[in-house]
């Protein structure tokens, strides 16, 4: 039998998102189905990180394909679902034999995925749903012994968690210093909130055994890993809370940096002091709304004074408070909205706050009550709510410019082009200048990256024909990857038509990377296709800033050196050579930008001549 386990990260043009890639889930099944005698070390495999996370959608489908397997199992959240969907319909054409199988939090009856029965939109042949490990077993088991496999697999029963292996302590999972570890210490949720389907598919609290736990942290730290997520939904929920933390600082020799989610109405002074000797960082704390009347309609309390108390708690022992809050909730106008906003400025909660539309999940009860409360909102994922009948598309979007205007932050931080010739193997940089290199890009679509910086000529014509002609090869063999594309002109701004056009070439407006920046304020709408004008000329490089608005500016600056005071003040993307740079120009530069470090972008002066 060969298995392969697939997990496609969520995409950023960055590939800063890729880092968390943790195939936690698959690391569990495999993990349960050795000890069960089902599957050997050799049988399964997962999916290649470099091809996983650094891939094209033909490199990541020809990768599997490559491997043969009886099996390929993926695992679908949110930010992966479609582009799993796709990658899998080309394994079913490159590998007949090959059973697709599918599970994760997208896997929930009434949805979509149930209707396909293997064809159409969503390809799989199997959905596992629910906790999967009993569930896998029992398809393995079926496979073992020759009987045709069912369509849906779900386990009857919650499983002992005693019982089931931590996949880095079985194996199944490695440490890797640059990665972050995900470790779960129990399942299950004291909160039922209506936003959420974790309560529902894990209706009970269960607790792995304390000892694995602490054996975890303290191998993850011999093994150079600096970071260690713990992924409860509510990690203070256990009886023996101080005991563990103890356990914990007593492991976390090596200092690793801890986070986790919990209920800042829990904390105390004494806990305050031992989430901090443990190693806790940053605290993930849900306050959503501070409107009475939406809380309980999604199930949630709230104690204000207890909430302002833990925050301080912790913010004096030194741990970041994030808040998370949810936009457009039912009963959650406008004016509530503000009065939330008002709340964390008033705590000094505000600028690590993180803002989420409201996301109508697959199984829960506000996707159920979603017509009642007048809810309009995407078919696709992020599923958010683009209306209610509290709050218009119009206030919810002068919400998220209030939040960013009061706490000066940015909702949706705008891609900067990167210029790293390949990626985890893959080609990522394309001088499309030349014809030749547009014409091996179409002829090696699985030698590509998923995420793509194109530069262009913007003052030769033919050469942008060129460019939008090769778009449609090139979306056709990856539709989900990720385009910036880089005009370059030391003459003039590139005009409204032509970016039209580039951008009606590659755009995929359905893509998730596009769909969750929906509620954007930027100019340029656009973000899995993005545009940029680059020249070494400041004055059009200003110019274009008050002109081009479907255009992101990038000064290129190097041997010629900037004006500094002009660059503070108007802040645009810049393209610089570092070894280029004398050092004190270098210091200058790195110092006006110093808060805005995502819009430095390295690369060869030479390149752009």
């Amino acid at each position: 039998m060969k298995i392969v386990f697939v997990q496609l990260p969520v995409q950023d043009p960055s590939w800063e998102s890729a880092r968390a890639n943790i195939p936690l889930a698959a690391g569990y099944l495999a993990a349960y189905a050795e000890k069960q005698g089902l599957i050997t070390r050799e049988e399964w495999q997962m999916l290649p990180r470099e091809v996983a996370d650094y891939g094209s959608d033909t490199a990541v489908a020809e990768a599997i394909a490559r491997a043969e397997p009886d099996l390929v199992c993926f695992s679908l959240y949110l930010w992966n679902l479609e582009r799993s969907a796709h990658i899998a319909r080309h394994v079913a054409l490159l590998s007949h034999r090959t059973r697709l199988v599918a599970g994760g939090p997208e896997v929930v009856s009434g949805m979509p995925i149930f209707d396909d029965r293997g064809r159409g939109a969503y390809p799989f042949h199997v959905l596992v749903e629910g906790e999967g490990e009993r569930a896998f077993a029992a398809l393995l088991d079926d496979l073992r012994h020759g009987k045709p496999l069912s369509r849906r697999y779900a386990a009857t029963s919650p499983l002992e968690l005693h019982e089931l292996p931590n996949p880095y302590l079985a194996g199944t999972l490695n440490f890797e210093a640059d990665r972050p570890v995900h470790l779960e210490t129990m399942r299950g949720c004291p909160a039922k909130c209506g936003y959420c389907y974790y309560g529902k598919n894990y209706p009970e609290i269960r607790r792995f055994p304390r000892g694995d736990a602490e054996l975890v942290i303290e191998l993850a730290g011999r093994a150079g890993v600096r970071e260690l997520y713990l992924m409860d939904p509510s990690f203070q929920a256990t009886e023996d809370l101080a005991e563990r933390l103890v356990g914990f600082a007593r492991a976390n020799v090596a200092g690793l940096s801890l986070h986790a989610e919990l209920r800042l109405e829990s904390v105390t002074e004494e806990l305050g002091r031992l989430y901090a000797a443990a190693g806790l960082v940053s605290a993930e704390v849900g306050l959503q709304s501070t409107n009475p009347k939406a809380l309980a309609a999604v199930g949630r309390g709230w104690d204000r004074k207890a909430f302002e108390r833990g925050a301080e708690i912790l913010e004096r022992n030194r741990v970041v408070v994030k808040t998370g809050l949810i936009l457009g909730l039912p009963f959650d106008g406008y004016e509530e909205t503000i009065a939330t906003f008002d709340f964390l400025g008033m705590q000094g909660l505000g600028q690590d706050a993180e803002l989420y539309p409201l996301s109508l999940l697959p199984g829960t009860e506000v996707r159920a009550k979603a017509d009642e409360w007048g809810m309009t909102r995407m078919d696709k994922p992020p599923y958010w709510v683009t209306s209610t009948d509290w709050i218009s598309e119009d206030d919810l979007m002068d919400a998220i410019g209030a939040f960013e205007d009061g706490f000066d932050v940015e909702w949706a931080t705008p891609p900067a082009p990167h210029f790293r010739e390949e990626a985890g193997g893959y080609r990522a940089f394309v001088d499309a200048r030349r014809g030749e290199n547009l014409d091996w890009m179409r002829l090696n679509p699985g030698k590509l990256a998923n995420s793509l910086t194109l530069l262009v000529d913007a003052d030769d014509p033919e050469g942008v024909a060129r460019l939008s002609r090769a778009a449609r090869d090139l979306r056709r063999d990856n539709p989900y990857a990720l385009y910036q594309i880089v005009l370059l002109s030391e003459s003039r701004v590139p005009s409204e038509k032509l970016a039209l056009r580039l951008t009606e070439a590659f755009a995929n407006p359905e893509h998730y990377y596009d769909l969750s920046r929906s509620f954007s304020l930027d100019p340029q709408p656009n973000y899995q296709t993005r545009l940029f004008f680059a020249t070494r000329n400041p004055s059009l490089a200003f110019r274009a800033m008050a002109e081009a608005q479907d255009l992101e500016t990038c000064l290129i600056v190097g041997r010629s050196g900037f004006n500094a005071d002009r660059l503070a003040e108007q802040l645009p993307f810049v393209i610089f050579d570092r070894e280029a740079l004398p050092f004190d120009r270098l210091y200058e530069l790195l110092t006006i930008y110093a808060e805005f470090r995502h819009m430095l972008v390295e690369a060869p002066e030479e390149l752009f001549r």
